[in-house]
């Protein structure tokens, strides 16, 4: 079985859509030589076995939705985020104390 990469798709999404759970990203990750974290190329293929499906419910309802999980973040994404937290914040400027 192989699954063809859709944009913005990561590990994660696909062990969810074809596999069913989370854990089977490790499996896939480890089939496919590729970290976990890797940034994956639309258009490419993921092999996969059907012994790497873990809950066959999840996965049936995932193809019966047509579901088909993108949530990597892009370059572009974090851009759009202005850099912000505890230590980047000035008093009376963007931390306001009443």
């Amino acid at each position: 079985m192989r699954h063809t990469i859709h944009n913005r798709q990561s590990l994660l999404d696909i062990a969810i859509q074809e596999c069913g759970a989370l854990e089977a990203a490790y499996r896939l990750a480890e089939k496919n030589d590729i970290a976990l974290t890797a940034d994956l190329v639309p258009g490419e293929h993921i092999a996969l076995a059907p012994k790497d499906i873990r809950n066959k419910r999840m996965a049936a309802s995932m193809k019966a939705y047509r579901a088909e999980p993108a949530t990597a973040i892009s370059e572009s994404d974090i851009a759009l985020v202005p850099w912000s937290g505890i230590g980047l914040m000035g008093i009376e400027i963007d931390f306001i104390v009443s």
